[in-house]
């Protein structure tokens, strides 16, 4: 691992001075001549060369010369697994596999690194999905910044305390940034890498309670399509930090991996006007949105969390049975005689 670092630290210097931030050039440049310095093998140069190039694919990192760390972790290429043994370039150890898991015999791409004290590989397996069934009903799924995901059958993941956890880091950024030395730098790296773990801890806890709820009842999962969302959807200037914090991607990426395992369908549906739509009459209209979290049909007095009414609609929407929408020409009759 120290030499490998190495390797990349004098790639690193090589690169910078002499503005060779591809990998080909560079690669062109100190093939040869790492493999005969280090005595390293042909996949290690190869490997070593694209993550010395990879830091500066960023044209303003390039300003800076990049260092890695003795101790930094390892991108496995071309490693072998065999009898609770793995080799890789031109090292071998023995490894304790977790309960349940199949190494592939012709692996991908791996990581080794260094924690507490330990060694550990984090290894690309492919598993093979379950069959889908034919579902009985959809399980709707509302995704939220209030409420990271609330279902059609009214359970609601809130976000209050990941909400909390980022509000406190910002303010620690903040703080950090401000003084620019280098110990700020690190400790702002090792904040937004707390934050980000947190917080995928909690999107693989949801996703995995959603799957296990629909996989139980023989249900589908309806999510709604939400691709471009942020270009679409315009927020106050206080708001923006939350927005812009807001995982539902990586939420739904995990739902929709953790369904194929388990042969779970899942279909995607239009959001337009799922928190506006009366799940009972079909009546829409933004007025029926009272509040945030309060929602009342101003046609037929239907009221019900706003999150649970859109989780709603989009199940019926999955399951092709939404609610008939009457036009503008269909309500303005019965509105001008309740009023005459």
């Amino acid at each position: 691992m120290v030499r490998f670092n190495s390797v990349c630290n004098y790639l690193s210097e090589i690169a910078f001075k002499e503005k060779l931030f591809h990998w080909l050039p560079l690669q062109r440049r100190a093939y040869h001549e790492i493999r005969q310095i280090f005595g390293i093998t042909a996949a290690e140069a190869t490997i070593a060369i694209r993550k010395a190039a990879y830091v500066y694919r960023d044209r303003a990192r390039r300003n800076q010369k990049a260092g890695f760390r003795l101790g930094g972790s390892i991108p496995l290429f071309k490693h072998v697994y065999r009898d609770g043994i793995v080799d890789f370039y031109n090292f071998t150890a023995s490894i304790i596999v977790r309960d349940k898991v199949v190494l592939p015999k012709h692996p991908k791409e791996g990581t080794l690194s260094y924690r507490n004290g330990k060694f550990m590989i984090h290894q690309i397996v492919e598993l093979e999905a379950a069959t889908p069934y034919q579902p009985k009903g959809y399980l709707g799924c509302d995704f939220g910044v209030k409420n990271i995901l609330v279902d059609s059958e009214g359970k609601i993941y809130s976000s209050g305390c990941l909400n909390g956890l980022r509000k406190r880091h910002s303010k620690l950024r903040a703080r950090l940034q401000s003084k620019g030395t280098r110990s700020a730098r690190r400790l702002l790296n090792k904040r937004q890498n707390k934050e980000s773990r947190f917080a995928r801890d909690i999107n693989h806890q949801i996703s995995r309670g959603v799957v296990e709820k629909a996989s139980t009842a023989t249900l589908g999962i309806a999510l709604e399509d939400l691709r471009g969302i942020r270009g679409h959807v315009k927020v106050r200037k206080a708001d923006r930090r939350q927005h812009n914090s807001w995982g539902f991607n990586q939420l739904r990426q995990f739902i929709s991996y953790k369904a194929e395992l388990k042969g779970v369908p899942l279909v995607l549906v239009e959001p337009k006007n799922t928190s506006r739509t009366c799940p009972e009459c079909g009546y829409i209209d933004k007025k029926n949105r009272k509040s945030q979290s309060d929602f009342l049909c101003i046609r037929c007095g239907f009221g019900q969390h706003a999150d649970i009414v859109a989780a709603r609609n989009i199940a019926s929407r999955a399951a092709g049975n939404q609610p008939y929408a009457p036009s503008q020409e269909d309500v303005r009759v019965p509105l001008l005689c309740l009023k005459g």
